[in-house]
Protein backbone atom coordinates (compact mmCIF):
# COMPACT_ATOMS: atom_id res chain seq x y z
CA UNK A 1 0.00 0.00 0.00
CA UNK A 2 1.32 3.13 -0.68
CA UNK A 3 2.16 6.45 1.65
CA UNK A 4 1.40 9.02 -0.82
CA UNK A 5 -2.58 9.28 -0.73
CA UNK A 6 -2.30 9.12 3.64
CA UNK A 7 0.61 11.53 3.23
CA UNK A 8 -1.09 13.98 0.95
CA UNK A 9 -4.06 13.68 3.66
CA UNK A 10 -1.52 14.29 6.22
CA UNK A 11 -0.02 17.75 4.60
CA UNK A 12 -3.61 19.08 3.38
CA UNK A 13 -4.87 18.19 7.35
CA UNK A 14 -1.84 20.27 8.68
CA UNK A 15 -2.76 23.12 6.12
CA UNK A 16 -6.35 23.06 7.04
CA UNK A 17 -5.27 23.21 10.91
CA UNK A 18 -3.19 26.23 10.16
CA UNK A 19 -5.41 27.78 7.76
CA UNK A 20 -8.49 27.66 9.72
CA UNK A 21 -7.58 26.89 13.16
CA UNK A 22 -4.74 29.55 13.79
CA UNK A 23 -4.90 32.01 10.44
CA UNK A 24 -8.60 32.66 11.25
CA UNK A 25 -9.24 32.07 7.03
CA UNK A 26 -12.75 32.29 6.37
CA UNK A 27 -13.70 32.93 9.82
CA UNK A 28 -15.62 36.09 8.97
CA UNK A 29 -14.11 38.46 11.59
CA UNK A 30 -13.74 38.16 15.27
CA UNK A 31 -10.55 37.43 17.58
CA UNK A 32 -8.21 34.19 17.72
CA UNK A 33 -8.84 32.46 20.96
CA UNK A 34 -11.62 34.86 22.30
CA UNK A 35 -13.00 32.30 24.33
CA UNK A 36 -9.34 32.00 26.33
CA UNK A 37 -10.60 35.20 27.71
CA UNK A 38 -13.16 33.77 30.06
CA UNK A 39 -9.60 32.03 31.55
CA UNK A 40 -7.95 35.13 31.65
CA UNK A 41 -10.63 37.05 33.18
CA UNK A 42 -11.19 34.45 35.69
CA UNK A 43 -7.44 34.01 36.41
CA UNK A 44 -7.50 37.97 37.31
CA UNK A 45 -10.38 37.85 39.60
CA UNK A 46 -8.88 35.13 41.56
CA UNK A 47 -5.59 36.91 41.94
CA UNK A 48 -7.56 39.54 42.98
CA UNK A 49 -9.45 37.44 46.00
CA UNK A 50 -12.84 37.54 44.57
CA UNK A 51 -14.75 35.01 43.05
CA UNK A 52 -15.72 34.31 38.75
CA UNK A 53 -18.68 32.11 40.12
CA UNK A 54 -21.35 35.45 41.00
CA UNK A 55 -22.64 35.65 37.02
CA UNK A 56 -23.38 39.49 37.07
CA UNK A 57 -19.67 40.52 38.76
CA UNK A 58 -17.99 38.04 36.20
CA UNK A 59 -20.27 39.09 33.18
CA UNK A 60 -18.63 43.16 34.15
CA UNK A 61 -15.67 42.30 34.14
CA UNK A 62 -15.73 40.63 31.08
CA UNK A 63 -17.59 43.67 29.86
CA UNK A 64 -14.26 45.97 30.96
CA UNK A 65 -11.60 43.42 31.01
CA UNK A 66 -12.16 42.33 27.48
CA UNK A 67 -15.31 44.24 25.74
CA UNK A 68 -17.17 40.99 25.52
CA UNK A 69 -20.59 40.42 26.15
CA UNK A 70 -20.53 36.71 28.48
CA UNK A 71 -22.21 34.39 29.91
CA UNK A 72 -21.05 32.97 33.01
CA UNK A 73 -18.32 30.82 34.33
CA UNK A 74 -18.92 27.83 33.54
CA UNK A 75 -15.37 25.59 34.21
CA UNK A 76 -15.04 24.03 37.99
CA UNK A 77 -12.89 25.66 40.67
CA UNK A 78 -10.08 22.96 39.34
CA UNK A 79 -9.60 25.01 36.31
CA UNK A 80 -7.76 27.61 38.51
CA UNK A 81 -3.94 26.47 37.39
CA UNK A 82 -5.17 26.98 33.99
CA UNK A 83 -6.69 30.43 34.49
CA UNK A 84 -4.01 31.58 36.56
CA UNK A 85 -1.48 30.61 34.14
CA UNK A 86 -3.40 32.23 31.08
CA UNK A 87 -3.72 35.46 32.82
CA UNK A 88 0.25 35.98 34.15
CA UNK A 89 0.65 38.76 31.07
CA UNK A 90 -1.67 40.34 28.73
CA UNK A 91 -4.45 39.13 26.97
CA UNK A 92 -2.21 38.99 23.82
CA UNK A 93 -0.13 36.84 25.81
CA UNK A 94 -2.98 34.74 26.74
CA UNK A 95 -3.89 34.26 23.57
CA UNK A 96 -0.40 32.66 22.47
CA UNK A 97 -0.47 31.09 25.57
CA UNK A 98 -3.70 28.99 24.67
CA UNK A 99 -2.58 28.42 20.77
CA UNK A 100 0.55 26.83 21.85
CA UNK A 101 -1.22 24.71 24.58
CA UNK A 102 -3.48 23.02 21.99
CA UNK A 103 -0.79 22.35 19.44
CA UNK A 104 0.69 20.69 22.30
CA UNK A 105 -2.29 18.84 23.13
CA UNK A 106 -3.08 17.96 19.14
CA UNK A 107 0.82 16.14 19.57
CA UNK A 108 -0.40 14.52 22.55
CA UNK A 109 -3.59 12.77 20.83
CA UNK A 110 -1.20 11.65 18.12
CA UNK A 111 0.83 10.36 20.50
CA UNK A 112 -1.41 8.45 21.92
CA UNK A 113 -2.49 7.10 18.29
CA UNK A 114 1.02 6.06 18.22
CA UNK A 115 1.56 4.18 21.27
CA UNK A 116 -2.02 2.84 21.35
CA UNK A 117 -1.77 0.97 18.24
CA UNK A 118 1.34 -1.11 20.02
CA UNK A 119 -1.55 -2.04 22.45
CA UNK A 120 -3.90 -3.28 20.03
CA UNK A 121 -3.40 -7.25 20.22
CA UNK A 122 -6.59 -7.75 17.03
CA UNK A 123 -3.60 -6.09 14.52
CA UNK A 124 -1.04 -8.26 15.68
CA UNK A 125 -0.55 -9.76 12.28
CA UNK A 126 -1.30 -6.82 10.13
CA UNK A 127 1.63 -5.92 7.86
CA UNK A 128 3.21 -3.19 9.49
CA UNK A 129 2.78 -0.99 6.35
CA UNK A 130 -0.80 -1.01 6.30
CA UNK A 131 -0.69 0.35 10.19
CA UNK A 132 1.68 2.75 9.35
CA UNK A 133 -0.82 3.91 6.45
CA UNK A 134 -3.37 3.52 9.51
CA UNK A 135 -1.69 5.23 11.81
CA UNK A 136 -0.98 8.33 8.96
CA UNK A 137 -4.76 8.39 8.09
CA UNK A 138 -6.04 8.71 11.48
CA UNK A 139 -3.49 11.82 12.26
CA UNK A 140 -4.65 13.41 9.29
CA UNK A 141 -8.34 12.98 10.70
CA UNK A 142 -7.30 14.16 13.99
CA UNK A 143 -5.33 16.95 12.65
CA UNK A 144 -7.44 18.27 9.76
CA UNK A 145 -11.16 17.76 11.06
CA UNK A 146 -13.00 21.20 11.07
CA UNK A 147 -13.74 20.24 15.16
CA UNK A 148 -9.82 20.58 15.96
CA UNK A 149 -9.82 23.73 13.86
CA UNK A 150 -12.81 25.31 15.67
CA UNK A 151 -11.35 24.14 19.13
CA UNK A 152 -7.84 26.35 18.24
CA UNK A 153 -9.19 29.49 16.55
CA UNK A 154 -12.06 29.46 19.64
CA UNK A 155 -9.53 28.99 22.46
CA UNK A 156 -11.48 26.23 23.93
CA UNK A 157 -9.89 23.82 26.28
CA UNK A 158 -12.02 20.59 24.27
CA UNK A 159 -7.70 19.15 22.95
CA UNK A 160 -6.19 19.73 26.20
CA UNK A 161 -8.97 17.94 28.22
CA UNK A 162 -8.58 15.45 25.57
CA UNK A 163 -5.03 14.83 25.80
CA UNK A 164 -5.19 14.67 29.19
CA UNK A 165 -7.75 11.87 29.54
CA UNK A 166 -6.63 10.04 26.57
CA UNK A 167 -3.13 9.69 28.95
CA UNK A 168 -4.95 8.32 31.58
CA UNK A 169 -6.95 5.97 29.95
CA UNK A 170 -3.09 4.59 28.16
CA UNK A 171 -1.51 4.71 31.16
CA UNK A 172 -4.67 2.97 32.90
CA UNK A 173 -4.28 0.57 29.87
CA UNK A 174 -0.76 -0.06 31.37
CA UNK A 175 -2.06 -0.79 34.57
CA UNK A 176 0.13 2.21 35.88
CA UNK A 177 -2.49 3.84 37.83
CA UNK A 178 -0.51 6.69 40.16
CA UNK A 179 0.00 8.03 36.96
CA UNK A 180 -3.21 7.23 35.02
CA UNK A 181 -5.25 9.38 38.35
CA UNK A 182 -3.17 12.52 37.68
CA UNK A 183 -3.97 12.91 34.21
CA UNK A 184 -7.13 12.29 34.40
CA UNK A 185 -7.66 14.55 37.77
CA UNK A 186 -6.36 17.09 35.24
CA UNK A 187 -8.55 16.69 32.28
CA UNK A 188 -11.66 17.09 34.82
CA UNK A 189 -11.35 20.75 33.61
CA UNK A 190 -14.03 19.57 31.56
CA UNK A 191 -15.90 17.44 33.50
CA UNK A 192 -18.54 16.65 31.23
CA UNK A 193 -16.02 14.71 28.97
CA UNK A 194 -14.31 13.16 31.69
CA UNK A 195 -17.32 11.70 33.81
CA UNK A 196 -18.06 8.40 31.84
CA UNK A 197 -14.70 7.43 31.75
CA UNK A 198 -14.40 8.34 36.01
CA UNK A 199 -17.31 5.66 36.16
CA UNK A 200 -15.46 3.56 34.25
CA UNK A 201 -12.25 2.99 36.32
CA UNK A 202 -15.29 3.35 39.39
CA UNK A 203 -17.01 -0.36 37.80
CA UNK A 204 -12.91 -1.35 37.18
CA UNK A 205 -12.44 -1.09 41.11
CA UNK A 206 -9.19 0.87 40.25
CA UNK A 207 -8.87 2.57 43.38
CA UNK A 208 -5.81 3.82 43.51
CA UNK A 209 -6.42 5.46 40.12
CA UNK A 210 -9.50 7.31 41.56
CA UNK A 211 -7.96 8.54 44.84
CA UNK A 212 -5.10 10.04 42.75
CA UNK A 213 -7.73 11.83 40.66
CA UNK A 214 -9.91 12.97 43.28
CA UNK A 215 -6.57 14.45 45.26
CA UNK A 216 -5.60 15.94 42.00
CA UNK A 217 -8.76 17.44 41.73
CA UNK A 218 -8.72 18.77 45.07
CA UNK A 219 -5.20 20.53 44.69
CA UNK A 220 -5.70 22.25 41.61
CA UNK A 221 -8.86 23.58 43.14
CA UNK A 222 -6.64 24.58 45.96
CA UNK A 223 -6.54 28.68 45.65
CA UNK A 224 -10.35 29.07 45.20
CA UNK A 225 -10.78 26.97 48.33
CA UNK A 226 -8.30 29.07 50.03
CA UNK A 227 -9.67 32.03 48.57
CA UNK A 228 -13.46 31.57 48.39
CA UNK A 229 -14.14 28.71 50.85
CA UNK A 230 -15.94 25.68 49.65
CA UNK A 231 -19.20 28.11 49.35
CA UNK A 232 -17.65 30.48 47.16
CA UNK A 233 -15.88 27.80 44.81
CA UNK A 234 -17.65 24.20 44.16
CA UNK A 235 -21.07 25.16 45.46
CA UNK A 236 -21.06 28.93 43.80
CA UNK A 237 -20.27 26.82 40.79
CA UNK A 238 -23.07 24.91 40.83
CA UNK A 239 -25.36 27.67 41.03
CA UNK A 240 -23.02 29.24 38.17
CA UNK A 241 -23.65 26.18 35.78
CA UNK A 242 -27.44 27.01 35.94
CA UNK A 243 -27.33 30.44 34.78
CA UNK A 244 -24.88 29.31 32.13
CA UNK A 245 -26.84 26.84 30.29
CA UNK A 246 -29.64 29.34 30.31
CA UNK A 247 -26.87 31.70 28.28
CA UNK A 248 -28.13 32.09 24.24
CA UNK A 249 -25.06 29.62 22.74
CA UNK A 250 -25.70 27.16 25.30
CA UNK A 251 -29.42 26.48 25.55
CA UNK A 252 -30.54 22.99 24.01
CA UNK A 253 -31.64 23.94 20.67
CA UNK A 254 -28.86 26.32 19.74
CA UNK A 255 -27.22 25.01 16.73
CA UNK A 256 -23.53 24.52 17.82
CA UNK A 257 -24.89 22.92 21.03
CA UNK A 258 -24.82 18.72 20.11
CA UNK A 259 -26.49 15.64 21.41
CA UNK A 260 -29.83 13.45 21.12
CA UNK A 261 -31.24 15.83 23.71
CA UNK A 262 -30.28 18.91 21.37
CA UNK A 263 -31.44 17.24 18.78
CA UNK A 264 -34.99 16.71 19.37
CA UNK A 265 -35.10 20.39 21.21
CA UNK A 266 -34.26 21.51 17.92
CA UNK A 267 -37.28 20.01 16.81
CA UNK A 268 -39.39 21.21 19.20
CA UNK A 269 -39.22 17.51 21.11
CA UNK A 270 -38.25 18.66 24.72
CA UNK A 271 -36.67 15.11 26.86
CA UNK A 272 -35.74 14.93 30.61
CA UNK A 273 -31.73 14.79 30.97
CA UNK A 274 -30.25 11.40 29.00
CA UNK A 275 -27.18 10.58 31.63
CA UNK A 276 -29.78 7.54 33.09
CA UNK A 277 -29.22 6.37 29.56
CA UNK A 278 -25.78 7.06 29.33
CA UNK A 279 -24.44 5.50 32.45
CA UNK A 280 -26.65 2.12 30.91
CA UNK A 281 -25.10 1.95 27.82
CA UNK A 282 -21.19 2.15 29.49
CA UNK A 283 -22.66 -0.16 31.92
CA UNK A 284 -23.51 -2.50 28.82
CA UNK A 285 -20.04 -2.02 26.82
CA UNK A 286 -18.18 -2.56 30.17
CA UNK A 287 -20.05 -6.00 30.59
CA UNK A 288 -18.69 -6.47 26.82
CA UNK A 289 -15.55 -4.90 27.39
CA UNK A 290 -13.64 -8.10 26.81
CA UNK A 291 -15.05 -8.26 23.14
CA UNK A 292 -13.09 -4.96 22.06
CA UNK A 293 -9.15 -3.96 22.45
CA UNK A 294 -9.20 -2.40 25.61
CA UNK A 295 -7.19 0.85 24.49
CA UNK A 296 -9.74 2.24 22.05
CA UNK A 297 -12.47 1.88 24.02
CA UNK A 298 -12.26 4.98 25.07
CA UNK A 299 -13.35 6.49 21.85
CA UNK A 300 -16.91 4.83 22.23
CA UNK A 301 -17.16 6.37 25.97
CA UNK A 302 -16.57 9.67 24.56
CA UNK A 303 -18.91 9.05 21.74
CA UNK A 304 -21.59 8.65 24.49
CA UNK A 305 -20.57 11.35 26.55
CA UNK A 306 -21.05 13.64 23.21
CA UNK A 307 -24.66 12.36 22.82
CA UNK A 308 -25.68 11.50 25.95
CA UNK A 309 -24.06 14.04 28.76
CA UNK A 310 -24.09 17.55 27.16
CA UNK A 311 -21.47 18.99 24.39
CA UNK A 312 -21.06 21.49 21.81
CA UNK A 313 -20.10 20.35 17.78
CA UNK A 314 -16.24 21.01 18.92
CA UNK A 315 -16.07 18.19 21.46
CA UNK A 316 -16.32 15.96 18.91
CA UNK A 317 -12.38 16.59 17.90
CA UNK A 318 -11.17 14.19 20.01
CA UNK A 319 -13.61 10.98 18.85
CA UNK A 320 -11.91 11.33 15.54
CA UNK A 321 -9.10 8.93 17.07
CA UNK A 322 -11.46 5.85 16.55
CA UNK A 323 -10.32 6.34 12.68
CA UNK A 324 -7.68 3.90 13.30
CA UNK A 325 -9.57 1.17 14.99
CA UNK A 326 -12.48 1.37 12.16
CA UNK A 327 -9.69 1.56 9.42
CA UNK A 328 -8.68 -1.61 10.55
CA UNK A 329 -11.68 -3.77 11.60
CA UNK A 330 -13.55 -2.61 7.94
CA UNK A 331 -10.15 -4.13 6.21
CA UNK A 332 -11.74 -7.03 3.54
CA UNK A 333 -15.49 -4.83 4.44
CA UNK A 334 -15.99 -2.23 1.26
CA UNK A 335 -19.29 -1.99 2.77
CA UNK A 336 -18.51 -0.96 6.10
CA UNK A 337 -15.83 1.19 4.65
CA UNK A 338 -17.97 2.89 2.06
CA UNK A 339 -20.19 3.66 5.43
CA UNK A 340 -17.69 4.51 7.50
CA UNK A 341 -16.18 7.03 4.75
CA UNK A 342 -19.99 8.93 4.03
CA UNK A 343 -20.74 8.85 8.08
CA UNK A 344 -17.51 10.90 8.45
CA UNK A 345 -18.16 13.09 5.32
CA UNK A 346 -21.48 14.02 7.05
CA UNK A 347 -20.40 14.61 10.84
CA UNK A 348 -17.46 16.93 9.46
CA UNK A 349 -18.97 18.83 6.41
CA UNK A 350 -18.93 22.29 7.78
CA UNK A 351 -22.55 23.79 8.81
CA UNK A 352 -21.90 26.88 7.04
CA UNK A 353 -22.22 25.44 4.17
CA UNK A 354 -25.98 23.99 4.94
CA UNK A 355 -26.65 27.41 6.26
CA UNK A 356 -25.72 28.97 2.80
CA UNK A 357 -27.46 26.47 0.61
CA UNK A 358 -31.05 27.19 3.26
CA UNK A 359 -30.57 23.60 4.66
CA UNK A 360 -29.45 23.92 8.14
CA UNK A 361 -31.52 21.58 9.83
CA UNK A 362 -28.94 18.84 8.02
CA UNK A 363 -26.65 20.11 10.36
CA UNK A 364 -28.57 18.14 12.83
CA UNK A 365 -27.94 15.01 10.57
CA UNK A 366 -24.36 15.02 12.85
CA UNK A 367 -26.39 13.31 15.61
CA UNK A 368 -27.54 10.60 13.69
CA UNK A 369 -24.65 9.90 12.05
CA UNK A 370 -22.39 9.66 14.84
CA UNK A 371 -24.78 7.25 16.31
CA UNK A 372 -24.67 4.94 13.51
CA UNK A 373 -20.84 5.51 13.27
CA UNK A 374 -21.02 4.09 16.78
CA UNK A 375 -22.84 1.23 16.15
CA UNK A 376 -20.52 0.09 13.09
CA UNK A 377 -18.03 0.58 15.59
CA UNK A 378 -19.38 -1.64 18.19
CA UNK A 379 -20.76 -4.21 15.58
CA UNK A 380 -17.39 -4.34 13.28
CA UNK A 381 -14.65 -3.83 15.67
CA UNK A 382 -15.51 -6.74 18.37
CA UNK A 383 -12.73 -9.09 18.75
CA UNK A 384 -12.00 -12.61 20.69
CA UNK A 385 -8.71 -11.43 22.00
CA UNK A 386 -9.45 -11.62 25.52
CA UNK A 387 -6.01 -10.62 26.90
CA UNK A 388 -6.61 -7.29 25.54
CA UNK A 389 -9.57 -6.60 28.73
CA UNK A 390 -8.89 -4.16 31.39
CA UNK A 391 -9.00 -6.71 34.51
CA UNK A 392 -10.70 -5.60 37.50
CA UNK A 393 -8.53 -4.68 40.44
CA UNK A 394 -8.50 -7.33 43.32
Amino acid sequence: MSYILPVVMLLLGVAALVMFGYAGVARGGGNFAFDSMYFYVSGEMWEDGSTPYDPASFKTQMSTIADIQSVSYAYPPNSAPFSLAMSVGSISMGQLIIGAINLASILGILAFVHHAIRLTPSVADAAAQNLRVAEIVTWAVVIGNPFTAHVVWMGQTTLFSAAFLLGSWLFATKRLDLVAGVLLGISAIKPQLVFLVGFWFLMDRRWTLIAASAVTVVVMSGWPLWVNGLEGSWVAWVRSLIDYQDGTYNTLAFKHVFGIRSLLAGQGILIPSTLPVAIVAVVILYRYRQSYDAVWLIGPLLAISVLLIYAHDYDLAPLAIMTFPLLMASRGKPLALVSIILLAMVIYFPQRIWERLDMADLARSREVALLLMLTIYLVICRTAQRASRLEPAS
